[in-house]
């Protein structure tokens, strides 16, 4: 299993960082399941600030006390490069933030997850670094491609996306994607801000539900 993260900070001041974009995408007294939680950063501002019951994952065993004292119902010790792992409930949100790159399975942990812990008229939102940001693509012309201590080519991500195969992913998970927002200051000063993107965050719903238009018009 990698060894993801040291532990994080939790950065809800930049509004166009995921740490702002996601809290703001989940309604108030939701049951929220945090893939990859680290220290429980993330919950605990949903937990202090909407109210909401969070569960988290994380590989790394010394995050789950301070995850708990972060407010944290439950902690599952789980590693992500096997998927016989079993959680017996089912989640209005289920947060993938910067997780599915780091594994060399996205696909099936991702359908298993929406299959077995996402409620019919839940919520998944993923959150992908752009390989296909312009830096990465001029570098990539010259024949560069050089693994970073951080970032997008960070040494321990196994899997790569651009906008569109990071769409095709999500979709044969029986997923359908109401929303693609991407992150960085091409975003914010709303220049080629798809081209300039550091991540891409999807918000996601299952497919082949019906929907009412008040629930669609939500996300």
């Amino acid at each position: 299993m990698f060894s993801k993260d040291p532990q994080l900070l939790f950065k809800y001041s930049d509004k166009n960082s995921p740490h702002f974009i996601v809290p703001n995408l989940i309604k108030e007294d939701s049951l929220v399941l945090d893939i990859g939680c680290n220290t429980g950063y993330l919950g605990n501002f949903l937990i202090n600030k909407k109210n909401c019951v969070c569960d988290g994952v994380d590989f790394n065993r010394d995050f789950l006390k301070v995850a708990l004292e972060n407010g944290y119902r439950k902690f599952y010790n789980i590693n992500l490069y096997d998927s016989s792992f079993s959680i017996k409930e089912k989640y209005d949100y289920i947060l993938l933030i910067d997780i599915l790159e780091h594994l060399p399975n996205p696909y099936e942990i991702l359908k298993k997850l929406v299959r077995e812990n996402l409620k019919e008229r839940g919520t998944v939102i993923i959150c992908l670094p752009n390989i296909g940001r312009l830096e990465y693509r001029i570098s990539h012309l010259f024949g560069q491609f050089d693994y970073e201590e951080s970032r997008i080519l960070h040494k321990d991500h196994l899997r790569f996306f651009t906008r569109d195969s990071g769409k095709r992913l999500i979709k044969n998970c029986n997923l359908e994607i109401n929303n693609i927002i991407p992150t960085g200051f091409g975003a914010k000063v709303k220049i080629f801000p798809t081209l300039t993107a550091f991540q891409f965050v999807y918000i996601c719903r299952k497919k082949n539900v019906n929907y009412s238009r008040e629930e669609r018009n939500e996300i």
